[in-house]
C-alpha cells in the first residue's frame, strides 16, 4: 500500500514536470516560422523569417489575465525577446523588415509551442 502511494505521487510529479517544460531556441524558431512564413499566392508575396537572436526571461504559471488572452490554465509561460527579420519576396526586390518581439512562449491546448506577441518594435526601419 505504501509503495502504491509513493508510486502515485512520483507519477504525478513526473507528469507535472513534463507539462512545465521550458522552450528551447529551436522550439521558438519552429513556432515563429510556422506562424510567420507564408508561400506566395496570387495576392501576396512569399514571406520567410530569419531569427537573429532569442533571449529567455523568467517563467511562471499562467495567471487569470493571461488565461483571458487565451493561454491555457496552468500553462508555464516563459518570457522571450525574439529578434528576427521578415523577408518579403516581391517580383523586383526583397524587403527585409527587422522586428524585436517580446512574447509569452507556452504550450497551447494541443501540446504545441505557441508564441503570443506582447509587444513589437521595429529598430532601424
Amino acid at each position: 500500500m505504501k509503495n502504491l502511494f509513493f508510486f502515485s505521487i512520483a507519477a504525478f510529479l513526473i507528469s507535472c514536470s513534463a507539462n512545465a517544460q521550458k522552450p528551447t531556441k529551436d522550439d521558438v524558431t519552429r513556432s515563429l516560422k510556422a506562424d510567420w512564413e507564408k508561400a506566395a499566392t496570387s495576392l501576396s508575396p512569399k514571406k520567410t523569417v530569419t531569427v537573429n537572436d532569442i533571449k529567455f526571461g523568467t517563467s511562471e504559471k499562467s495567471n487569470y489575465a493571461q488565461q483571458l488572452e487565451g493561454v491555457p490554465k496552468g500553462a508555464l509561460i516563459t518570457n522571450a525577446k525574439i529578434d528576427f527579420t521578415e523577408n518579403t519576396f516581391y517580383d523586383k526586390e526583397t524587403q527585409h523588415t527587422r522586428r524585436i518581439m517580446t512574447a509569452w512562449v507556452y504550450k497551447n491546448a494541443f501540446g504545441e509551442w505557441a508564441i503570443m506577441n506582447t509587444y513589437i518594435s521595429y529598430p532601424g526601419n
